[in-house]
């Protein structure tokens, strides 16, 4: 185990430009991932409820629609309804882990570079050519 102090910084090289900067440090949702999951188990649990009730025994109705029918003209409500409740989920997640971010302090170094020069070339130092 070594014994660092983190007030023992090391000192920049010259040419060196640092400020410390305040960062949040937290975790985030992907709203996408919710929405897209929560449209795919809307429309799952719409094909099941279609499933189970397409047997039912609804009295003199003569039935005219077809599973496939049916599935697709419910599907289109269960795919936005659950695509509004996965973001909803994702909001509220989202707040809650806002809650739990770490403020932390950043150094940020910004290093010039020196000009670059190829070995050999001239360099123009404002000399005036001889006539």
């Amino acid at each position: 185990m070594s014994n660092t102090d983190p007030h023992d910084a090391p000192v920049p090289a010259p040419g060196t430009v640092s400020s410390a900067d305040e960062v949040t440090i937290r975790r985030a949702p992907k709203f996408g991932v919710f929405i897209i999951g929560g449209a795919l188990v809307g429309f799952l649990v719409t094909l099941v409820v279609i499933s189970l009730t397409m047997n039912l025994d609804r009295g003199d109705q003569q039935e005219t629609q077809s599973f496939g029918s049916l599935v697709g003209y419910f599907g289109l409500w269960g795919v936005a309804i659950g695509g509004f409740v996965g973001a909803l989920v994702a909001i509220v997640l989202d707040r809650v882990l806002s809650r739990r971010a770490a403020r932390l302090t950043a150094e940020r170094v910004e290093v010039e570079m020196p000009p670059e020069t190829v070995e050999g070339e001239i360099e123009d130092h404002g000399d005036q050519p001889r006539p």
